[in-house]
């Protein structure tokens, strides 16, 4: 193996070079009469309390973006959910076993296992013990993880023709659909599903389930609407209403803003 030979002379002239490379490298350092290059957290600070550029929103601003009982039709309340509707459970946390079903109603709720939102908040609501329900949950990502989710939505929806939910001893059977989408914040996407309650108080009885996720800048609020049988078996336009208000009251709080009306914080999930 052949080794190439330094000499004295050459050793001390690399020292002499490496010793004024770091002479000029602690210009614009930290040290006396330098200034700090500012951190990324302090960079990423938005002094009017909105979301910095390319960033999720906060907990707090997520919360206040939640909509209030007055944003919903007279009779309507804030109601706790789970393991109570027809279906067996709230409407934005049906289980099931197909892939493709699966993939998009956690994207509905900012919950794919490669996507995870950072923020997150949901509120639910009741018409009455038998319904209509609704259920709403607030996502934001870094970068354009609101985007990809909602494309993941699209996409799984077309896919999702048949879905099978089994929640708390009952099961439904619904046929899925996509369809025409209210036009709401930046960019959405709206699935019908008409089926079957099997097991429940509600045993025997049709189901709707009127799915409706919208972006708005770097997040997404998901709705889901539920009914079962009788005249209020249509969800469709309180969640259409419903869907245009949310995105306007997350754009709001994304700017740093307090939509009205407000909600009492112990109505939050």
């Amino acid at each position: 193996m052949f080794r190439t030979r330094r000499t004295p002379a050459a050793v001390a002239l690399v020292s002499a070079v490496l010793l004024l490379a770091a002479g000029c490298g602690d210009d614009g350092g930290s040290g006396d009469g330098g200034e700090d290059s500012p951190s990324p957290s302090k960079a990423a600070q938005s002094p009017d309390g909105s979301a910095p550029k390319g960033g999720p929103i906060s907990e707090n601003q997520a919360g206040r973006a939640l909509l209030a009982e007055e944003n919903l039709p007279k009779g309507w309340s804030v109601a706790d959910l789970d393991d109570t509707t027809a279906a067996g459970d709230s409407p934005d946390d049906l289980s099931t076993r197909d892939r493709d079903c699966k993939q998009m109603l956690d994207a509905l709720v900012g919950d794919m296992d490669a996507l995870e939102s950072p923020t997150d908040a949901s509120r639910s609501f009741q018409k009455s013990t038998k319904g209509p329900y609704l259920s709403q949950k607030i996502a934001s990502f870094d970068g354009n993880g609101a985007q990809k989710t909602l494309s993941a939505f699209r996409k799984a929806a077309g896919k999702c023709k048949k879905l099978t939910t089994h929640n708390n001893q009952v099961s439904a059977e619904f046929t899925t659909s996509s369809r025409k989408a209210p036009k709401a914040g930046d960019d959405t996407a709206a699935v019908r599903a008409r089926g079957t309650a099997r097991g429940g108080p509600a045993d025997g009885s049709t189901l709707t389930l009127d799915l409706v996720l919208t972006r708005v800048g770097n997040s997404t609020t998901g709705l889901a609407g539920l009914t079962a049988g009788g005249k209020e078996a249509k969800p469709t336009k309180v969640t259409d209403d419903v869907a245009k208000t949310a995105a306007a009251r997350l754009k709001e709080a994304a700017k740093g803003g307090t939509p009205t009306p407000t909600a009492p914080a112990d109505q939050d999930d």
